[in-house]
């Protein structure tokens, strides 16, 4: 396919005001799709934008398929939902929902939609007279995006109705059956094993916003370990011929020598670890770096949607960055910090791994983005209040009244707080300036006692919970001055308030930001979930579902030495030799967190283990609370969709066929529970 140049005012990325020509691939046009019949090169090369144009739509990748559709995991939360939210996001989030709900309307019809664009598209490929490499390439992309959202569909719904007809040939009868989820599964894989041939290589398309062979491989042996795993396949043995397909797809990735794990910072961020590089990648779409290392397939987003680009069309939809980002005030670089780690999930990095504080910030930002570590977490000194002798007495009218001394008041005292990184409780204070002048107080007498209990320091943070702190002065009783501050008491700073991090708008580069959203694209695959897919399917093919064998070791091993700083391709002593499918199952989560992944996982794997795991997450929930005493809010927000998804965990795997399409359509039927 080839590169078409950035012009006119349809593609407008702030970013491009730095370039006086560059290029982009056609995945990043803005919807232009057209239903008429094709006559040229231009139009299909239009219309595959248009199918690719789905992927932006908010119920997927702007904000669903990585926020309020992944819930019920045991990774984070949305500290914005509670019991009384009333948002269909709220309440898909919160499990809360019913099959009238729009947001699941909205992502059954978002997906058909790029269903029947793709089959448009293909109904006509054969039309143009043009070179047969590029039409082959279309061909293909098309062939892979139905496949990929009729896979959305299928890893969502369940038995859906598997449409590759056009509308228009359909006359009056639109009653379209389910088909059983192992028949479009196998569909599936048979259309994208076909694009596989079509498509370029990524060292030919450059972009990985593109679909290429890496995209269509990745994202077979995804789609074939889906398969494997339940509801698809009842047994591992049942589900032997997917993991099977799943291996040889991951391993012909491999095997390319296309992609390997970043072993270094991004070049303009030194101090960043390897592991967080695709993620600044992402929020500057791949504009200093072109991802192509570590990056397979991303969800393009352009227009932030703000100044002189408001007005003209293109879909401003993608929150990365913004509802999950570290928090910050700023008007112009907003982010609410939203999402919000689990202590299940946080506890399960070891000391030494870098994934940690990338993805669980440390600091936070003032509205000048400027880092505030310790959470922004500040002590402030309340002086004493009291008349003391040299305070004066007058009279305003007949009323007396006192007007104080201010130099026995204090000022000046300067003193931050030392939050323990793994309990993410305030363990000390430093005094950075201790001040003069302060008094502290016992009743009934006024006196410049050394210590107190009644403390006069008191906490403020942007983030929830930590407001109950307390603490014992010191003072030097010849100057007033604070020397010491004793820790006592609970309340203190949480994992709670480490938001969720990996895509952070302190590498945005667009040169006018929305409070709202982003211009950041998203990861759907990279190389490092490749591995970790190779290494699970090695399990079940090589290892007879006990232990992966050495290739399968090796793969996980890469992953791991990365995450602890290491080449990743060398041996370190932080290897393992042994490898199971619960080594797995914890790793997955530590490298794919908040990618949009661990629900899927979690079901594919068996229901049992997904109510494990939640039940799991929420024993480290009540645990990790009756230490910390967090604010009540976050507490509830965390627990609330576990508690719901636990209270019925057979319905809520499976999302609920729209009722509005079970009144059009008498060919369906309604998922269990719902």
């Amino acid at each position: 396919m080839k590169n078409i140049n950035r012009v006119g005012a349809l593609i407008l990325l702030p970013i491009i005001l730095l370039l006086s020509s560059c290029k982009k691939d056609i995945s990043l046009d803005p919807l232009g799709f057209q239903t008429t019949d094709v006559t040229n090169e231009a139009q299909l090369t239009n219309q595959l934008a248009g199918v690719y144009s789905t992927l932006e739509a908010e119920q997927l990748y702007g904000w669903g398929m990585w926020g309020y559709f992944n819930a019920g995991t045991d990774e984070g939360f949305n500290n914005g939902v509670t019991a009384n939210s009333s948002t269909t996001q709220g309440l898909t989030e919160g499990f809360r929902s019913s099959s009238d709900d729009a947001s699941y309307l909205n992502l059954w019809k978002t997906l058909y939609s790029g269903i029947e664009r793709a089959n448009v598209l293909l109904s006509v490929i054969n039309q143009p007279v043009m070179n047969e490499t590029k039409r082959a390439n279309i061909k293909g992309q098309a062939l892979f995006l139905r496949a990929y959202y009729f896979y959305l569909l299928v890893n969502n719904f369940g038995d859906v109705p598997y449409k590759t007809k056009l509308t228009s040939e359909m006359g009056s009868n639109f009653d379209v059956p389910e088909t059983p989820s192992k028949a479009i599964y196998d569909s599936i894989i048979k259309d994208m094993s076909a694009a596989d041939t079509l498509v370029q290589t990524i060292t030919q398309a450059q972009y990985t916003t593109t679909v290429t062979q890496s995209a269509v491989e990745a994202i077979l042996a995804r789609v074939c370990l889906s398969a494997a795993g339940s509801p698809v396949s009842k047994t591992p043995n049942d589900g032997l011929p997917y993991y099977k397909q799943a291996l040889f797809w991951a391993e012909k990735l491999i095997a390319s020598n296309n992609h390997s794990l970043y072993s270094s910072p991004h070049p303009q961020y030194s101090s960043t670890p390897a592991c967080a590089r695709t993620f600044i990648n992402n929020m500057q779409d791949n504009f200093i770096d072109k991802n192509l290392t570590e990056g397979i397939w991303d969800a393009a987003f352009l227009s932030n949607g703000v100044g002189s680009y408001a007005g003209l069309g293109y879909p401003a939809t993608q929150q990365l960055g913004v509802l999950m980002g570290i928090t910050c005030p700023s008007p112009t670089a907003k982010s609410t910090g939203t999402y919000r780690p689990l202590p299940s999930l946080y506890n399960l990095y070891g000391n030494g791994d870098q994934r940690r504080d990338w993805v669980f910030a440390p600091y936070l930002l003032d509205t000048a983005g400027n880092r505030l570590y310790n959470m922004g977490v500040k002590f402030t000194v309340t002086p004493s209040y009291i008349k003391w002798p040299r305070d004066t007495i007058y009279k305003d009218g007949k009323i007396l009244r006192i007007r104080y001394d201010t130099t026995f008041y204090g000022s000046g005292a300067v003193i931050n707080p030392v939050v323990d990184v793994n309990t993410g409780a305030i363990t000390s204070v430093n005094i950075v300036n201790g001040g003069a002048g302060y008094l502290l107080v016992r009743t009934p007498a006024p006196t410049k006692d050394t210590t107190f209990t009644a403390c006069k320091v008191g906490i403020t943070s942007p983030s929830p919970g930590s407001t109950s702190f307390k603490g014992v002065v010191t003072l030097d009783p010849s100057t007033g001055s604070i020397s010491n501050i004793t820790v006592a008491g609970t309340g203190y700073v949480t994992v709670y308030d480490r938001p969720v991090a990996k895509w952070r708008r302190e590498y945005e580069i667009n040169l006018t930001k929305s409070a709202t959203v982003t211009s950041s694209n998203f990861p759907i695959i990279r190389y490092a979930d490749v591995l970790l897919m190779a290494a699970e399917a090695d399990i079940f093919v090589r290892g007879g579902g006990s232990n992966a064998f050495p290739t399968g070791v090796e793969y996980y091993n890469q992953v791991k030495r990365r995450a602890y700083g290491f080449d990743p391709k060398t041996a370190s002593s932080i290897d393992v030799s042994v490898v199971t499918i619960d080594s797995i199952m914890a790793e997955r989560s530590r490298e794919l967190c908040f990618e949009g992944q661990r629900r899927s996982d979690l079901k594919r794997w068996g229901l049992s283990v997904m109510i494990n795991a939640l039940n799991k997450a929420r024993s480290s929930i009540l645990s990790y609370n009756a230490v910390t005493s967090p604010a009540s809010g976050v507490v509830n927000s965390s627990l609330l969709p576990i508690n719901n998804f636990l209270s019925n965990p057979q319905k809520f795997t499976l999302f609920p066929i729209p009722s509005s399409e079970l009144a059009l359509e008498a060919a369906l039927s309604q998922n269990p529970g719902w």
